[in-house]
């Protein structure tokens, strides 16, 4: 292979390796995470979910994105209603749920799949309401406070900054985004090149 030719496709084809292992790594995307290094071992003080009390952790996405899992610390006897609202305070509004579901009985590090909880970019809260009779908390992952969060009870919300509890704990995933048409063509292209490149390899070697 000529230096010209072998100049042209090694850029070509680390562009290919590239868009093949993100294509291959298009598994989910860890947008929040207030757990500590062990997810086990759940820290700082733990936050009551008594009935008529509602926590609220925020998250942001820099891009839209479709949630593709939650693991939170809420643990407890009875149900507990978790969903997504909108974020542009400091403390939750009042609104209708974006996207919600039910936890009944739960258990600490409970992770639920999701399907179609589609977000585009923007600020969001991450919400938990007790159910009637519900007994149990949200326990902190850490000991440092490392996020906004907030309390209600009833329908007061109150911001928490406080140096003793740190946010409850959540990992939020979403679904990886699905590469372009125009990055498969990419990938298309670079790889008729390599086999042409390879091609004209093997006919100069046997012609010499």
């Amino acid at each position: 292979m000529s230096l010209q030719t072998l100049c042209v496709t090694r850029p070509l084809a680390a562009l290919l390796f590239a868009g093949l292992a993100s294509h291959a790594a298009a598994t989910g995307v860890v947008v929040h995470d207030s757990y500590g290094p062990d997810v086990d071992q759940l820290t700082g003080w733990p936050t009551p979910l008594f009935e008529g009390q509602n926590i609220a952790i925020s998250f942001s996405l820099a891009q839209g994105a479709t949630l593709e899992s939650l693991l939170t610390s809420v643990d407890g006897l009875g149900s507990v209603t978790l969903g997504i609202l909108p974020r542009t305070g400091a403390v939750p509004v009042a609104g209708s749920w974006l996207y919600s579901l039910q936890l009944n009985d739960p258990f600490a590090n409970t992770q639920v799949s999701l399907t179609g909880w589609t977000l585009a970019a923007g600020n969001y809260w991450l919400v938990a309401v007790a159910g009637a009779g519900f007994s149990g908390q949200w326990q902190s992952g850490t000991d440092t406070p490392n996020g906004s969060w907030a309390y209600a009870s009833g329908s007061t919300w109150t911001a928490v900054d406080s140096p003793f509890t740190g946010m409850p704990a959540a990992r939020i995933t979403v679904a990886a985004a699905v590469p372009e048409p125009s990055t498969y063509g990419l990938m298309l292209a670079g790889g008729l090149f390599l086999a042409a490149a390879a091609r004209r390899k093997s006919s100069t070697s046997q012609q010499g």
